[in-house]
């Protein structure tokens, strides 16, 4: 078989009006349409060229090798029109940050965060409003982000268990890794206890450049004897890294940022803190109406923080330091964009911005992540991609997942999505603000905590672009929540026992129930 663009032609032995022989023909005209001429040497002005040559009944008739020659001919002109043709590859830098909700920057309308390198990224790509975690909490998110699947069918479920080898093979870095893109893996991987499987669990051999670290990372590293801040040393890896690309090897940088997650412990000293005066607006829900307004088992649990209630200068205290380690994640991502630009890079990579959960910093009186509130499921997404046209910059208030990356950053690539992702490629949103998203995603948390620890209560529901079901499963019966996001933003005024919206719970109910079947 041969080919030239689109035109494919096979070499097949017929006899047509009377006559026997070789014929290059279209596949599908074979049995019922003319065969595609044959060339003929000839010259035109002074050079040699081929032209077609009919026999006296309009049929190309030609003996076996001469159709092969011709089928390698046409297959040679195809392979190098189609690889001219063929778009190059783009490369991915991935800014993975820990706890860093929606309001976490200053695009997203915080007052006081300065973050002006994730600023800058969004106003020079795809802002997205209102982008969820289908998990609030670091290794199931991890691992769905990863995979494209929700926790239901991944099955990480808790800190120790880690991705098989099978299950690391459908991931999106293990995808493009076969398909050619040289990987690096930058910070907190915190998929699986490293005690118990830590080939599972630190998969070094899957990248090209690791420097991972588990659940457990420190910001405080020692290097070579020496004090260093853990987002320096990944950074410079990820400079080193940008410099040694080559035009011919796409890559995938991922940096997992530790930022800012806690232990708050160890700051980079080379950092100027620049909220050591500033004053943080607290939530306004933070108040002691809302936080008694909480289900008990909810106010009992790991989540509750009522010191901040009582002690607004706690509060203070823990918010500039959470900004302090914002800011200077904002730093690395600038530095490492630089780096983008000055190795030649920058006009091919997509960078994506994501949290791996959102942070409830005080909203309810409540601390952690974990629950179904918007301040622990949302977070910030940007992806800047330097090929579309500037027109498709700017925001979208479409709902996107977490589970969403790993699909739309195969397909960029052109590498085949598997059928076991469960989320959805975002380019159309990129490329159509008016594209239309989804009309509703399920959430699940599961996680059991250790005897010593207040308990999380576990939970699941459904959000769609107004309203919220929640359902807590350990009481029986269930306890229920269901929020008018358009009419209660801060998730206040539970509608669960209003006979007018009995209607709207049970379609909700319904939709959870199914949900936990086809989600599997």
């Amino acid at each position: 078989m041969a080919g030239a663009g689109r035109n494919l032609f096979i070499a097949v032995k017929a006899r047509m009006i009377g006559r026997e022989g070789w014929f290059l023909c279209h596949p599908l005209a074979v049995g019922f349409a003319r065969p595609k001429p044959i060339l003929k040497r000839a010259r035109h002005d002074g050079a040699e060229c081929f032209l077609p040559r009919f026999d006296s009944s309009g049929i190309t008739l030609f003996d076996m090798q001469t159709a092969f020659k011709i089928a390698l001919a046409l297959a040679a002109l195809w392979s190098c029109e189609c690889w001219a043709a063929a778009p190059k590859r783009p490369n991915f830098v991935f800014f993975l940050t820990d706890d860093q909700p929606y309001l976490g920057l200053g695009c997203t309308g915080n007052p006081v965060l300065k973050t002006p390198n994730l600023d800058r990224l969004a106003g020079e790509g795809v802002l997205f409003e209102n982008a969820f975690v289908t998990t609030a909490i670091c290794c199931c998110s991890r691992a769905s982000i990863y995979t494209g699947q929700h926790m239901r069918r991944h099955g990480i479920k808790d800190f120790d268990q880690p991705l098989s080898a099978a299950q690391w093979r459908q991931t999106f870095p293990a995808l493009l890794r076969q398909a050619g893109y040289r990987t690096a893996f930058l910070g907190k991987f915190a998929i699986g206890s490293p005690k118990a499987q830590r080939e599972l669990a630190l998969p070094e051999k899957e990248f090209d450049l690791w420097y991972g670290f588990p659940q457990s990372i420190a910001f405080k590293q020692v290097v070579n004897g020496q004090a260093r801040y853990l987002t320096t040393v990944m950074t410079e890896k990820a400079v080193d890294f940008l410099k040694a690309a080559t035009p011919d090897q796409p890559f995938c940088l991922i940096m997992a940022l530790k930022e800012p997650h806690g232990p708050l412990d160890y700051f980079d000293p080379d950092f100027p803190d620049p909220y050591t005066q500033a004053v943080i607006p607290p939530p306004a829900n933070l108040t002691r109406a809302s936080f008694e307004a909480l289900p008990e088992l909810v106010r009992n649990g790991l989540n509750a923080s009522p010191q901040w209630l009582e002690n607004p200068a706690s509060f203070q205290a823990s918010m500039r330091k959470i900004y302090s380690y914002i800011s200077r994640a904002d730093l690395a991502v600038g530095q490492v964009r630089e780096a983008l630009v000055k190795s030649g890079h920058d006009q091919n990579t997509v960078i994506i911005h994501l949290s791996d959960n959102g942070s409830m910093e005080g909203a309810h009186g409540l601390a952690g992540k974990w629950l179904m509130y918007e301040e622990s499921i949302r977070v910030p997404l940007i992806i800047r991609d330097p090929r579309l046209p500037a027109s498709t910059q700017g925001r979208r208030t479409q709902m996107a997942l977490n589970i969403d990356l790993a699909p739309t950053i195969l397909a960029m690539a052109g590498v085949p999505v598997p059928v076991t992702m469960q989320g959805e490629d975002l380019q159309p949103l990129l490329r159509d603000p008016k594209a239309r998203g989804r009309e509703d995603w399920y959430y699940e948390h599961v996680y059991t905590t250790p005897p010593s620890r207040r308990p999380i209560p576990k939970v699941e529901g459904v959000r769609t672009e107004r309203w919220k079901y929640t359902r807590y499963t350990e009481p029986q019966p269930p306890l229920e929540q269901l929020f008018d996001l358009a009419a209660d933003p801060r998730e206040e005024k539970n509608l669960a026992a209003d006979p007018a919206q009995a209607p709207t719970l049970a379609r909700l109910r319904a939709r959870c129930d199914a949900y936990r079947v086809s989600l599997e």
